[in-house]
């Protein structure tokens, strides 16, 4: 029976007591993401791996929609010396991408602080200063999601789409609260 080359590099990570690297990569991620196997006897074995670094933790984001509304995909290159079980690790690529509703939804609807938000609304509609109300009540949020959409792991969140993702925020906040 022939096996394939993914088959080869996953029989050597599984039988021959390898140490994975230690940032996060195990035989299951292999086993269902991995791509771009190559293995040659006796001297190396490499594979690709594609991760998704996101914004919101696991229990956050938008209820009963599994994707993150932010987050980076990295392309990571793992290569295996074998003669010395050495790993040498490149990462490729790293991209980000966001979906504005799925953020909007996370951050200002019911998946986020949607009530807290909704006073802050309120507040600013019923204000004899709107605008200054407005700075007042949402100030620490702005400031918050500034902090939120800098960085992730180590990641600088580009600049124009964290750019876009406050204007997004604060453009919705001044729509619900009736300032623009």
């Amino acid at each position: 029976m022939d096996r394939t080359t993914k088959d080869r590099v996953l029989t050597v990570l599984d039988e021959c007591d390898i140490d994975l690297p230690e940032d996060g990569l195990t035989l299951e991620k292999i086993r269902e993401r991995a791509f771009r196997f190559q293995f040659e006897a006796d001297d190396m074995l490499s594979l690709q791996i594609e991760r998704h670094p996101t914004v919101y933790l696991s229990d956050m984001g938008v209820p009963g929609v599994d994707a993150s509304p932010a987050r980076f995909h990295v392309v990571t290159e793992y290569q295996l010396d074998l003669n010395d079980e050495t790993w040498h690790i490149e990462e490729l690529s790293s991209t980000f991408e966001y979906e504005p509703w799925l953020v909007l939804e996370a951050e200002l609807g019911a998946g986020g602080p949607h009530e807290m938000i909704q006073r802050g609304i309120e507040d600013v509609r019923a204000a004899d200063d709107p605008e200054d109300t407005f700075e007042d009540v949402f100030g620490s949020w702005i400031d918050h999601w500034e902090e939120k959409f800098d960085e992730l792991d180590g990641r600088n969140v580009p600049e124009e789409d964290k750019e876009a993702i406050l204007d997004l925020l604060v453009g919705e906040l001044k729509e619900r609260a009736k300032l623009d």
